[in-house]
């Protein structure tokens, strides 16, 4: 009767340990599905990274070109406003040489019948 306790205690520890060892089987699984996950969202993460890095180097590259297109414009500017001041001392000559002409031509034909 002893013994066949013994085996009864036995098989009932194997039991048990045959279950802890399934328990432990069933969350090693579950780790390694976890850590799977955990893994491809690291793999997401680095490829958003990634994309992100693009485009702040494609934003980067636009601010230098709109600088440099703010400088270009900046000279251009500049260019206009001489060329602006140059026109309009043209059209003060012009305008000057015009009313000399007006004033010439006026006494030319207002003189001869005055003395007449």
């Amino acid at each position: 009767m002893h013994n066949e306790h013994e085996n009864d205690m036995f098989q009932l520890q194997e039991e048990v340990d045959i279950e802890l060892i399934r328990e432990r089987e069933a969350a090693i699984m579950q780790i390694e599905t976890t850590m799977g996950d955990v893994n491809q969202i690291f793999k997401d993460l680095s490829l958003m990274v990634h994309e992100q890095g693009e485009m702040v180097d494609n934003i980067e590259a636009h601010v230098q070109e709109a600088h440099i297109e703010v400088q270009q414009g900046n000279k251009q500017l500049v260019q206009a406003r001489k060329h602006q001041k140059k026109a309009r001392s043209k059209m003060c000559c012009c305008l000057v040489v015009l009313l000399i002409g007006a004033i010439i031509l006026t006494l030319v034909i207002v003189l001869p019948i005055v003395t007449k």
